[in-house]
């Protein structure tokens, strides 16, 4: 998933779709849904994913390089049994995409705000 590039008045740049699935923190922590989980490959990647975004950010200083976890949503993919509306998984990339300058880089974010990397 990709915000505006470089020259964006907004300042944006590429961003990625990561999930709580590849954080540790959300993984032992049994009161959330990702601590359920058993999936090494997908998990393993999004952890991936994740290592792969702070690269990025402290590589290329000149935009910001972030990643959003949409949320369980429902969708086609899963049935529709995530809890939440398309519209709401969006809300993470679409935070991202506008916010204004002078945010970090190197963030991962959901919709409640920002996650904790580990």
């Amino acid at each position: 998933m990709c915000r505006r590039g470089r020259g964006s008045p907004t300042g944006g740049g590429p961003g990625f779709r990561c999930c709580g699935r590849g954080s540790l923190t959300a993984t032992h922590d049994l009161s959330r849904a990702e601590s359920k989980v058993i999936a090494p490959a997908y998990t393993s990647s999004k952890a991936a994913l994740t290592m792969l975004t702070t690269q990025y950010a402290k590589a290329l200083t000149d935009i910001r390089i972030n990643a959003a976890d949409p949320g369980y949503t429902a969708t086609g993919l899963n049935g529709n049994s995530g809890p939440q509306t398309v519209t709401e998984g969006t809300d993470a990339i679409v935070g991202l995409a506008t916010e204004g300058p002078g945010h970090r880089s190197g963030r991962f974010v959901d919709r409640a705000g920002e996650i904790k990397w580990s």
